[in-house]
């Protein structure tokens, strides 16, 4: 009878969550939809950048510090608007404001005629895109309740990440007819939407909400310029239990940083090769397309082994698969023509591939390992080891590839990812797990 009962119970709710989802569906997240050009066109410059480098006679070294710019601009724009929007209680301001900055700059580096403009307007675009990430989760959670939280980034993160994958698209039909800095101020024109769209439909959220209390989320589906995620719930807090979480997951911290200076060694100098080996702007949008594309496909896919394998076996995984991707590369350095091109092709498809798995179990692990009151403060030391290591990754890579080649730089990005595997397997997970309860 009890058991009868219970079951009933649940059917009720599930019921009425349903209900609630459709509902929250048809007439609560509209605004989400304000972002769909905003990501169209981020998406569609991203690849843009460091070919606009080489264009206005960069090298691999100038590359890899463009990248890091824009790494450094998205972690202190990131920090700074949150914080900001946080204080001021203002929300909206802020996100029209990074959507008018990023037509701006985006138009801008379009008419930019030496490295060093180009470097500063990258560090303002980035910055001023900045103001869009950790400022949705405050509106999402001003019109759901907590337990509808997690469905609501999850369609923010799934609208926002195939609007990326669409921008690469149309990048890749455009290229055919346009140059490099015609498609800049294509991309700035497809975002001006963004603009009149968020004035209409996003609304202010004039309360304080205690970030922490929110809990972590897997943030990004598509690895988007690397470091730069949909939604960036928890800042960087830099306090005794900041530090006394470090120091019990300096493993997983270690894997962390050393994954991320290897992924960033590998995709600051992608562009460059396929540009030495005369490969065409349309192609090279090609091969972002499959790595975004197989990234937000598998998104569900990686939830679902990370839920019934635990998130170290799928982090290890994601990292497994990276490695071996990577090394592809290295084969097909010795090989010209279409088979450079396919193992090339196939190593940035792993790449995506491996992301879904690493993104989505990272999360996870600190969700599930950290205590309560602790797993913001560690989900935002997260972010700041990610970006340091990004940052780290996109400078050496540049002096890496001048002294050595294409061939040491992507040795040693493989042999970084395989550092990070070893010293995530000496991450005792079933100890923190006794330690949370």
């Amino acid at each position: 009878m009890k058991a009868s009962r219970k079951r009933e119970n649940a059917s009720l709710r599930a019921i009425e969550d349903s209900a609630l989802f459709a509902y929250t569906k048809k007439s609560k997240i509209r605004w989400f939809y304000a972002f769909v050009p905003f990501k169209v066109s981020t998406g569609g410059t991203s690849t843009l950048i460091p070919l606009l480098t080489l264009e206005a006679g960069g090298s691999a070294q100038e590359v890899g510090v463009i990248n890091a710019i824009g790494s450094i601009a998205s972690m202190i724009g990131g920090v700074f608007w949150g914080k900001l929007s946080d204080k001021m209680l203002k929300r909206k301001p802020f996100l029209i404001l990074g959507f008018i900055g990023t037509s701006l700059f985006s138009f801008l580096m379009a008419f930019s005629r030496s490295i060093t403009q180009l470097m500063v307007l990258n560090f303002l675009y980035s910055f001023f895109i900045a103001a869009t990430i950790p400022i949705p989760v405050i509106l999402i959670a001003r019109v759901l309740k907590k337990k509808q939280l997690d469905y609501g980034i999850a369609k923010f993160n799934e609208i926002g990440g195939w609007a990326w994958v669409i921008g690469l698209i149309l990048g890749f039909f455009l290229a055919y007819f346009l140059s490099i800095r015609q498609l800049l101020v294509v991309f700035a024109v497809v975002n001006i939407p963004s603009i009149v769209l968020g004035v209409k439909w996003i609304q202010e959220a004039p309360f304080r909400i205690e970030r922490r209390s929110l809990g972590v989320y897997a943030n990004y589906i598509v690895e988007k310029f690397r470091y730069l995620p949909n939604i960036m719930i928890h800042l960087p807090e830099y306090n005794k239990r900041a530090l006394t979480g470090f120091l019990e997951f300096k493993e997983f911290y270690l894997a962390s940083i050393l994954f991320w200076v290897g992924a960033m060694l590998y995709f600051s100098q992608f562009p460059v090769l396929l540009k030495s080996r005369s490969v065409s702007t349309s192609e090279i949008y090609l091969a972002s397309v499959l790595n975004s594309s197989i990234a937000a496909y598998m998104y569900m896919k990686a939830g679902i082994h990370t839920e019934r394998r635990g998130g170290k076996a799928s982090l290890l995984r994601g990292l497994s698969i990276r490695s071996f991707g990577f090394s592809l590369v290295l084969l097909g350095l010795s090989q010209n023509g279409a088979v450079f091109k396919i193992c090339a092709f196939i190593s940035y498809a792993l790449a995506g591939y491996s992301w879904a798995y690493i993104g989505i179990s990272t999360t996870s692990m600190i969700s599930k390992l950290a205590k309560e009151k602790e797993q913001g403060a560690m989900m935002g030391f997260y972010n700041l080891i990610s970006s340091l290591g990004a940052i780290i990754g996109s400078i050496l890579s540049g002096f890496i590839v001048k002294a050595g080649g294409f061939f040491t730089d992507f040795l040693l990005a493989s042999l970084l990812i395989l550092l990070s595997i070893f010293t995530l397997m000496r991450f005792d997970v079933t100890a923190r797990s006794r330690h949370k309860v």
